[in-house]
């Protein structure tokens, strides 16, 4: 008998421990993989805007990009919008997130002003615009740049799309800082401005991202990003975009110096990975620059 009671005995101080020891683990919380809470999409340029539109949107999803940005200077890219829109239409999970017009001075007025019958295409989809001014021309000044872009974006607004004024090397608006009077005198919460690195590289501005971030703040509405080298190579025009646009994660440029300010700025909107003129496999480039992005943004805080 006493054999038993001290078998009882022990068995139930073995629980006793164990129900313990279940409580204590259950208590503790539970740790989650950490990811950037500034999602990360991606232009459909280089060799991913050579697959379908429906590759192209499986490709994506599955590196973990959460949308596309579309370009609209051709029939074909007209064709493929109603296809993205199609496949799209009841994904929560991932969407168009813009497409980029530009208004080239030096063409034909029906293309010039083509812009609207985009805005039709993606109205009240939740698709932003993304508007570039073409090259600087003679006779093209900043009010005439101020009326169309007012033009814009009252049309816009009825058909409830937002728009972002977009710099870009060698157009009449080549940064954030230059886009900046523009959206401040429309003053319109329907237009705001982008912050693109490669864009801001090329006008000398990477060294001073954080001046840039500090004086454009109130006004971002979109950001994109790629790997890239501190300086531009203004040497030949293909290496100006190689030098500026690499996967994420290559180049000589300090990635801090752009995910701090953006960091701070609080910025909460999506970032767009340009991956123009990249023609490396995009289901490795894509996989590997999603990792890069989630790595960074995390250690620079």
């Amino acid at each position: 008998m006493r054999l038993k009671r001290n078998i009882f005995f022990k068995l139930e101080i073995l629980l006793i421990c164990l129900i313990a020891f279940t409580l204590q683990v259950a208590s503790q919380p539970i740790k989650k993989t950490c990811k950037p809470d500034l999602k990360l999409t991606a232009y459909n340029f280089g060799s991913l805007g050579k697959l379908g539109p429906i590759d192209q949107v499986k490709v994506l999803k599955n590196a973990g990009y959460k949308g596309l940005i579309l370009n609209s200077q051709t029939k074909e890219d007209s064709v493929n919008l109603n296809i993205f829109i199609k496949e799209l239409r009841n994904d929560k999970q991932f969407n168009i997130h813009a497409l980029m017009i530009r208004y080239n001075f030096n063409e034909a007025v029906q293309v010039r002003e083509s812009w609207k019958m985009w805005v039709d295409k993606i109205a009240g989809k939740n698709i932003e615009l993304w508007v570039i001014f073409g090259k600087k021309m003679d006779g093209i000044t900043d009010d005439f740049i101020e009326s169309k872009l007012r033009e814009i974006v009252k049309y816009a607004k009825t058909k409830k799309v937002k728009v972002i004024l977009y710099p870009h090397s060698y157009c009449y608006i080549a940064s954030a800082e230059e886009a900046l009077p523009f959206v401040k005198k429309i003053h319109d919460k329907n237009l705001q401005l982008a912050v693109h690195l490669c864009h801001e590289i090329r006008a000398g501005n990477g060294a001073r991202m954080n001046a840039v971030f500090e004086n454009v703040k109130p006004y971002i509405g979109a950001v994109t990003l790629a790997g890239t080298d501190s300086v531009a190579d203004f040497s030949k025009p293909k290496l100006m975009d190689a030098s500026t646009i690499k996967p994420i994660g290559q180049g000589n440029f300090n990635m801090k110096n752009f995910i701090e300010p953006l960091r701070k700025s609080k910025y909460k909107g999506n970032v767009g990975f340009i991956n123009f003129k990249i023609e490396e496999d995009p289901e490795i480039y894509l996989i590997n620059s999603m990792l890069e992005w989630e790595k960074q943004f995390l250690i620079y805080k």
